[in-house]
């Protein structure tokens, strides 16, 4: 790993005296009102900049992620000659406080929003740097020789972390000084600003046509520490999120600082290759050029290797050469002029992204879970047994190995061996390894012509029992059915049985799937009354509004069987779970096993659930007649649509 740090120097010229701006801001004008409203409303419209310019934008796409709605827009700009993804709009909404939050790109520079302007002044423009970059060296690099940078060479190949997209995800965490929390850049809307700094690199590898990495906002939080942008943050912000980098296992670390005049002070830094980065607040716009340091990018080009930014000239840099354009520079892309972007010996940073993709993302192994993550499990094949006892000498099937049990070829699918002809009292054992403690759904694949039977789960040696299973009639020797069972498992190293209690039946495979302790921790927000949430605040379920850092409105949902059905826990009270008790929802204490407190998850839209109970399947949570109930409902009704907001 490069040790170099970069700053953009440029920008501690017009920085102001922390005790300025750390000062809390001032309360939304109603004209900020007014433009939350349009973002929220309309896909079309205008913004109107400090400048006098008037702009139209056209929302390309709206996404929730937890408390917030990202939108992102194109700027429709009358004096621009240059290819339209240069003029992003990238607006964070926040429903519960009518925050809104954005960062414009124009052909007058870059632009954020001010809530506390009248109508002409909401757009302010950020001050360029009146001069380029600077490359810092440590006193002990200091030379001729390494004041030239070469890129690094492409990474040994690394499993990184992908989701269901097949995207690899750089999970990032985002810390805030509590001085930069409370000022005007922030308004203490940590969800939203942290959103927006993430979206401006999505963007901009979207632009840069980079499509096999993303990055991830997994958390936030504030630490009282304000030196300000200043290379000691590198390594001390590691020590202030030290149990929000355990608990959220993020692969780039950022800290967020007012400005001071402290010595080396500038508008970012961070390490070649490292993962962590600082940035003043009141440019944001710097969050998407140290994230390319950290992915191993350097400045303007001088020859040396590939991973530079580029530039077309005054106001036309790339993010690492200028930072002017939502793009890491490419030779791929060419602007409406025909100029290229970037150039293959020199300048292209996409190639660097996409070729350490894989190594970032792997930084950390995640612990917040990827939407919609696959199942990973272990599978033991029947026939292959550690240990055994049979009721008959022999193998009856002749086939795959002659020790006693019997073995014969299979017809299910993907083929190989079952066990077959099993009796009453028979066992099998086998070793496993589980990477942790836990919850387990225990499959087989079994198949009976005509009786019943039971598997029992237990420890090699009969102590403990893990549980029971039914094998049903399947109606022939290899015709095939899968069934499962849940059970607490011991991490580690061990031998495990199958205890034949009673039977005739064939067994193909068993396999051990991990269930998580927790599906995670959500807000439950009614999709008819947006502005309320359930809790418990007072003792008794509610569907009311609820500050968004009131641990009774978060619930834990610790799944019971699969991922469908579900108990929500109380985050405030975890004894306390939602559950009906002679006919009324209710939060109190319940064993796991009692159906009155099991959720089903009917699926409505992509975030949106009705809450179906499972001991009585026609009982639904709702507030359709003005108070949180259970009850029956009809299929239109939004009162039973809960939208599930990831907590923070």
């Amino acid at each position: 790993m490069l040790k170099s740090l970069f700053r953009l120097s440029a920008l501690s010229l017009i920085m102001m005296g922390a005790n300025t701006l750390a000062q809390t801001p001032a309360a939304p004008s109603p004209a900020a009102a007014a433009e939350y409203t349009k973002f929220k409303t309309q896909n079309r419209g205008e913004i109107l900049l400090e400048t006098g310019a008037l702009l139209r934008f056209e929302v390309t796409n709206r996404e929730t992620r937890g408390a917030v709605e990202i939108v992102t827009a194109r700027l429709l700009d009358p004096y621009a000659v240059t290819d339209t993804n240069y003029r992003n709009l990238i607006v964070t909404l926040t429903p519960k406080t009518g925050d809104l939050t954005a960062f414009a790109e124009t052909t007058e520079g870059h632009f954020d929003f001010n809530p506390s302007g009248d109508a002409s002044r909401l757009w302010r423009k950020s001050t360029p740097p009146p001069k380029l970059d600077e490359i810092y060296h440590p006193k002990a690099a200091r030379s001729a020789k390494s004041a030239k940078m070469v890129a690094p060479t492409a990474a040994p190949l690394i499993l990184g972390e992908k989701d269901s997209s097949g995207r690899y995800v750089v999970d990032v965490f985002v810390g805030f000084s509590t001085a930069a929390a409370s000022s005007q850049y922030v308004r203490n809307n940590l969800e939203a600003t942290a959103q927006s700094y993430v979206e401006q690199v999505n963007t901009a590898l979207k632009n840069s046509k980079v499509e096999n990495v993303y990055l991830r906002l997994v958390g936030t939080g504030t630490a009282p520490h304000n030196p300000g942008v200043v290379t000691s943050v590198l390594d001390d912000v590691n020590t202030w999120f030290a149990a929000d980098i355990e608990r959220t296992a993020p692969d780039l670390v950022g800290m967020v600082q007012m400005p001071t005049d402290a010595p080396g002070s500038a508008g970012g830094w961070a390490g070649v290759g490292g993962d962590t980065h600082v940035i003043g607040a009141p440019w944001p716009g710097a969050y998407r050029h140290e994230v390319g340091h950290n992915v191993g990018g350097v400045h303007c080009p001088d020859g040396s290797g590939y991973n530079f930014g580029h530039t077309l000239g005054e106001g036309r840099g790339t993010i690492q050469c200028g930072n002017d354009l939502a793009y890491y520079s490419s030779p791929l892309i060419k602007d409406e002029q025909g100029n290229v972007l970037g150039d293959a010996q020199r300048s292209d940073m996409a190639r660097l992204w996409r070729e350490r993709a894989a190594e970032m993302s792997a930084n950390r192994p995640h612990k917040v879970p990827f939407p919609d993550a696959p199942a990973t499990g272990i599978t033991l094949q029947a026939e292959n047994y550690t240990g055994f006892y049979d009721t008959t000498s022999g193998n009856t099937g002749g086939a795959y190995r002659q020790d006693g049990v019997d073995i014969q070829a299979t017809t299910d699918t993907g083929g190989g061996h079952n066990v077959g002809w099993i009796a009453n009292g028979e066992w099998l054992a086998y070793k496993v390894n589980l990477p942790a403690a836990g919850r387990y759904q225990v499959s087989y694949r079994v198949a009976s012509l005509n009786t019943q039977g039971v598997i029992q789960f237990e420890k090699q040696g009969g102590t403990p029992v893990y549980g029971q299973v039914t094998v049903p009639v399947t109606g022939g020797w290899q015709q095939w059915t899968t069934v499962s069972h849940e059970v607490s498992l011991p991490a580690g190293e061990q031998f495990v049985a199958l205890a034949l209690k009673t039977g005739s039946f064939n067994l193909n495979w068993i396999k051990l799937d991990k269930l998580p302790d927790s599906l995670g921790t959500f807000r439950l927000q009614n999709a008819w009354q947006t502005t309320q949430y359930i809790h418990i605040e007072n003792g008794n379920p509610e569907s009311t509004e609820v500050p968004v850092g009131y641990w009774s409105s978060q619930w834990v949902f610790e799944p019971v069987s699969g991922s469908n059905i579900v108990r929500l826990v109380n985050r405030w009270k975890p004894d306390q779970v939602l559950t009906i008790s002679n006919g009324n929802l209710t939060a109190a204490s319940a064993a796991k096993t009692d159906t009155n407190s099991h959720w089903e998850l009917e699926k409505v839209t992509a975030n949106e659930y009705r809450l179906k109970n499972r001991a009585a399947p026609a009982q639904y949570i709702h507030n359709e007649y003005g108070r949180l109930q259970v009850g029956s409902i009809q299929p239109g009704w939004w009162s039973a649509r809960w939208k599930l907001v990831a907590a923070q």
